[in-house]
């Protein structure tokens, strides 16, 4: 049932795409091949609900959330730290006392991969993973460690992404005869990604240095309509890499077979449960240059019964980016659990989310969530949110 579901989320995305056309740059995703891989970010969100009747307040609440993903993967070490937490106020205006929530989840992997040496292998790795979570109601964090093999590499090419679209700017702004070669875009984009080396090297003025190193590339293709770019191709250059957003560009696989150990429950007073067999797999790949799919699958048994018990969970991401400030957002995630001595049980969350990117690092989110949670009724929440992007 999880995988099917997986499947037919692809094959509608796939479809929308066939209607949406393809671009015609010559370079493919899978061309960008680098040493090393990474991304660094970190957003807060706001949000506030207060609202009065005449000089009576009916309504006040607060709250503030941050998500924080890094990023990083070498072929001889890789790794990633996922942290999510949020708090909220909540005034009773009848009783005049408030209401206070928070919830905070992190999850870091360690990556080592083994047979650099031999080619066919140089995927393999092996992997330690840490998952904690904390929540208001709990005496503690409850968090556990997986120990595994896998195979498989996650590629981060959002430079190419950012290069792809600054060469259909200058394009359309006619200071390119036509779409770069594979090489010259290639080219860029690694000096894309070198941004923090120019800024290291030449200081708070690098930017000059740093487009003359892509214009440079652009002027030995021989596709420059003039001997140099224009102020408009200059400032078409900065618009894509200072003002807009482009969201994460990732491409694809990894598999993971370990062994999961509770290292401490919720409550010092639970006992810990068996160890499980985990198995987990992720895949992403962006399909066309404004569409992003990644799909995440999860998959606990404990040892002593396997097959018995069981629990999963299915994550299914996909982006768009409406326009250059416009980024639609879908995310499906189903959850499958079976205790070994009751029936199969399934939660659904699925959420539309729009975001409008302000200036200065300043988001609007407007998300509607579905809820689907077992022998509960179907729950539905609108949210509209300022969203700040740190870096």
């Amino acid at each position: 049932m999880v995988v099917g579901l997986s499947w037919r989320i692809m094959i509608i995305t796939i479809s929308i795409l066939a209607v949406s056309g393809v671009s015609a740059q010559r370079v493919s995703i899978s061309d960008y091949q680098v040493p090393v891989s990474t991304a660094d970010r970190l957003f807060i969100d706001f949000s506030v609900n207060h609202a009065a009747t005449g000089s009576t307040i009916t309504t006040s609440t607060g709250s503030i959330g941050s998500v924080y993903n890094r990023f990083y993967d070498s072929l001889p070490f890789g790794y990633s730290i996922d942290i999510i937490g949020s708090g909220l106020v909540d005034r009773n205006i009848e009783k005049q006392v408030y209401k206070t929530d928070y919830h905070a989840d992190a999850d870091a992997r360690v990556k080592k991969y083994l047979m650099q040496n031999h080619e066919s292998l140089k995927d393999l790795f092996g992997s330690v993973r840490v998952n904690s979570n904390l929540r208001r109601v709990y005496g503690q964090p409850a968090s556990a460690v997986t120990v595994g093999v896998g195979y498989g590499r996650l590629i981060e090419a959002t430079a190419l992404a950012k290069a792809v679209r600054i060469e259909a700017f200058l394009i359309r702004e006619g200071e390119l005869r036509d779409h770069l070669p594979k090489t010259a875009i290639l080219e860029i984009s690694k000096i894309i990604n070198r941004e923090r080396e120019y800024e290291d090297r030449f200081g708070e003025t690098y930017e000059k240095e740093w487009y003359d190193d892509m214009e440079a590339i652009m002027r030995a293709s021989g596709l420059l309509k003039e001997d140099a770019l224009g102020a408009v191709g200059i400032l078409r250059i900065e618009e894509v890499l200072e003002r807009e957003h482009v969201a994460d560009r990732f491409y694809g696989w990894d598999l993971t077979l370990g062994s999961k150990f509770d290292i401490s429950r919720p409550f010092a007073d639970e006992n810990r449960p068996p160890v499980n067999l985990d198995v987990s797999a992720s895949y992403a790949r962006p399909i066309t240059w404004r569409w992003q799919v990644s799909e995440r699958i999860s998959i606990n048994t404990p040892f002593d019964g396997l097959g018995k018990a069981f629990s999963s969970s299915l994550s299914s991401d996909i982006s768009y980016e409406l326009s250059n400030r416009v980024d639609l957002r879908l995310r499906h995630l189903i959850r499958v659990e079976k205790p070994e001595a009751a029936d199969t049980v399934a939660s659904h969350s699925f959420g539309l989310s729009f975001l409008y990117y302000i200036e200065n690092h300043v988001n609007l989110v407007a998300t509607q969530q579905i809820e689907k949670a077992p022998e509960e009724s179907i729950t539905t929440n609108f949210t509209i949110a300022l969203n700040y992007r740190v870096f």
